[in-house]
């Protein structure tokens, strides 16, 4: 059952080659600054992936959230979701370039769309983000789908949670406390992948999108999380020096960090929305909240 994320969000479907896909429309349009389009990753949904992103991008900016169809037949390819991107585009915001989030696989989608149609893309966020799958990953992707296909999905949902979250997420509480062991044997117990999960882990194994993100021409921050180990920071890296005039922003914590690191991503984006002087071509940035925050505590202490 899906939750309203935001108040008075639109929601609703549109069909892209026997693939149902869902959309949740919310926030004010506001003068001069186009709709945030934000695209989850493998397994995912807006709800799973972006409920932390979506309701605060919303109070500042309008946002549609997609959740990716499949229609279940054939290998599952890029293009596909590409398509299935532009279909949302063209039912919520005819005619308008938007800015496109894409989170891990997201932003592959992401990626290709803005490659593929400059004009419908004024600006575009990467978040943990790669463009080429490499033997590492292969290696980690090829093991992802051999426990996801067991019966006993106990060791995916470890081998998961392991990958996903950072090591200081999974050791302390924020602002509380050290996590207690029966915490983290609950967030194993918890995990949950979509129903397309396979399906994106199949396409990710073969994901290369190193020959498209060298024809983004439109305003990019790539975003990489320092402890990402299921798509390692160098990835991020790798698509800063692809795309031409990008900039390159790091966040501490592991890949999940739409789930730990909200606030910090939420200042990051929304300040490349609204203040594009801010985020020089070619520049690495830091968040200036987060600066300050760290030069109070280390006063402080």
């Amino acid at each position: 059952m899906k939750h309203e994320l935001y108040p008075g969000t639109i929601a609703g479907t549109v069909e892209v080659d026997g693939a149902v896909v869902g959309y949740q429309d919310a926030g004010e349009r506001r003068p001069g600054r186009p709709a945030v389009v934000m695209i989850h990753g493998t397994g995912g949904s807006v709800e799973s992936h972006f409920f932390t992103l979506f309701p605060m991008l919303a109070s500042r900016s309008r946002v549609v959230g997609i959740d990716l169809g499949d229609a279940g037949d054939g290998p599952l390819e890029l293009d596909h979701l590409v398509a299935q991107v532009l279909a949302v585009l063209d039912e919520r915001c005819p005619g308008e370039s938007v800015s496109l989030l894409g989170y891990s696989m997201g932003s592959c989608v992401a990626a290709a769309t803005a490659a593929a149609h400059p004009a419908r893309v004024e600006s575009l966020v990467l978040l943990n983000g790669w463009a080429q799958t490499d033997n590492a990953m292969r290696l980690r992707f090829d093991l992802w789908q051999r426990l996801h296909a067991l019966q006993d999905r106990s060791h995916f949902r470890a081998f998961m949670v392991m990958n996903v979250y950072g090591r200081a997420f999974l050791n302390s509480i924020p602002y509380i406390g050290p996590r207690p062991w029966s915490q983290v044997e609950q967030m194993c117990d918890d995990y949950v992948t979509g129903p397309s999960a396979a399906r994106h882990m199949e396409m990710n194994a073969r994901m290369d999108v190193a020959d498209r993100v060298v024809d983004i021409a439109c305003r990019t921050l790539v975003i990489g999380s320092r402890g990402d180990q299921l798509v390692p920071l160098e990835h991020s890296h790798e698509l800063f020096g692809a795309i031409a005039g990008s900039t390159m922003a790091e966040v501490a914590g592991g890949h999940a960090s739409v789930t730990e690191r909200p606030a910090h991503l939420f200042h990051l984006v929304d300040r490349f929305l609204r203040e594009p002087g801010a985020f020089e071509p070619g520049a690495r940035v830091d968040d200036d909240v987060v600066l300050q925050l760290a030069a109070l505590e280390r006063k402080s202490a």
